[in-house]
């Protein structure tokens, strides 16, 4: 879209907008380094496309805004805590929207957490447009980094890392360093080279060796770097550059490790990427490998039915095969992704079936026959995913509409996390029952439901 045809149809319509996908697509990612005895210093990587938002022209400039809501929840039992709560604004303004569509908004917010397991859920709406938004979240453990052994800190994977003067007003500068991180941790044709932040933290040798390395999901080494390092530091910074250009489309792991000048590895740190290079082909060994595993059930099926497919399966997918999938284009490529999808799940591979694969597909046709609308797939609707997610629950109140609270059921799970509850009601009156709060973590919680969504 050019800046002229946006001005002449300026003139007719207030809010203006590119075509646009109906979600935002956020992607995030998590790193976490030493910062004093008791907490680490994380920082949360964020980006989505900048076409997504939708642009009003004021004063000869195109402004939108996106605002962000973060929400942290520690997942240690013995840990006691609110959510920690975070919102932000990030505002775009351009004179132009010639290649918006290639344009993506990077950003990065730090917390400093104690040591633990936590949940990080990122919400992230058009300000213009309330409903156009997304919602990503991710478990992240925060290392302790306080001890005095040799460790290094979480992988940070980049597109670019420049010297650069300090610039306290840079969000990315650290150490020296602009570091530009990908949350996609996509590279390929467009982006050959993953480049990596890391920080050693008590390196006790006066020489010694870091080796860095990329390894298939089947274990082989694509390719690998030593480099000699000397002198001790209480904390030092490692940053360099795989080249990926020659690898073929699929999922890999970079390693950084620490050893002494014998070879001997004492420490190592790692991070899951992916490729996405359709011009080069596969290996012919993993390749065959493969193709020996497309079931029988995905063989026939066409590409939308294939989409169908994962659509299901997407309630159990990380956030990486997640991606992953949204990169691939073609049947073939997602028969194979779908097949190792639930290979991967298989509870026992020495045996004919995958009894895990039987399960979900038998909570699928339970959810598609029981809880379907007219409007909405049953595996779709919020009881569907928390059944395709938990299975039956031990204990169900179905309550009809009476007095002034409209028709809600209660689903107890005995065996989860000492017992926990779902809340569903009935807002519209069309038996398309939403999930208004929940006592299992990481799930919807607000105890106040009977006043926001259940009386009328």
């Amino acid at each position: 879209m050019t800046k002229r045809l946006l001005l002449i149809c300026a003139l007719c319509f207030p809010m203006l907008a590119a075509a646009q996908p109906s979600q935002i697509q956020v992607s995030i990612d998590m790193a976490a380094f030493q910062y004093d005895k008791e907490t680490s210093y994380v920082e949360m990587y964020y980006s989505f496309p900048r076409s997504v938002l939708e642009y009003s022209l004021v004063n000869g400039r195109y402004d939108g805004a996106a605002v962000l809501h973060s929400i942290i929840r520690n997942l240690d039992e013995e840990a006691e805590q609110d959510p920690i709560l975070k919102s932000w604004r990030v505002p775009i303004s351009v004179e132009d929207t010639t290649g918006m569509l290639e344009k993506t908004l990077i950003g990065k917010v730090n917390f400093l957490l104690e040591p633990g397991r936590y949940s990080f859920t990122v919400v992230t709406r058009d300000e213009k447009r309330p409903l156009i938004s997304d919602s990503v979240s991710i478990p992240f453990e925060v290392r302790d980094f306080s001890t005095r052994a040799v460790k290094y800190s979480d992988l940070e994977l980049a597109s670019s890392i420049e010297r650069k003067e300090m610039d306290d007003g840079n969000i990315f500068y650290k150490n020296t360093l602009e570091v530009i991180p990908n949350p996609t941790l996509l590279y390929g044709k467009q982006l050959p080279n993953v480049l990596y932040y890391i920080e050693l933290y008590k390196a006790d040798r006066e020489q010694f060796l870091v080796k860095s390395e990329i390894v298939s999901s089947y274990g082989k080494t694509m390719s690998s770097k030593v480099r000699a390092r000397k002198g001790k530091h209480d904390s030092r910074v490692e940053v360099g550059s795989m080249n990926v250009s020659p690898l073929p489309t699929g999922v890999y792991t970079l390693i950084l490790s620490y050893g002494d000048t014998a070879g001997d590895y004492l420490h190592s740190q790692s991070k899951a990427f992916y490729v996405f290079n359709p011009d080069i082909p596969l290996d012919t060994l993993e390749a065959s490998a493969i193709a020996d595993l497309i079931a029988a059930e995905f063989s026939a099926m066409a590409e939308d039915e294939l989409d169908e497919q994962y659509a299901m399966a997407n309630y159990i997918a990380t956030s990486e095969e997640s991606n992953i999938y949204e990169a691939l284009t073609g049947s073939e490529a997602k028969k194979k992704f779908l097949t190792k999808f639930w290979r991967d799940r298989d509870p026992d591979p020495a045996t004919p079936i995958n009894e895990f694969y039987q399960e979900y597909r038998q909570r699928i046709a339970i959810c598609s026959e029981q809880f379907r609308t007219a409007y909405r797939s049953g595996w779709r609707s919020d009881r569907g995913r928390v059944y395709m997610l938990y299975g039956p629950p031990d204990y169900v109140e179905r309550l009809s509409s009476e007095s002034d609270m409209k028709p809600h059921e209660i689903w107890r799970y005995d065996a989860i996390e000492g017992g926990v509850d779902f809340i569903f009601v009935d807002r519209g009156g069309f038996s398309s029952y939403e999930l208004v709060h929940s006592t299992k973590r990481n799930e919807i919680y607000n105890p106040d439901w009977e006043r926001t969504a259940g009386t009328y």
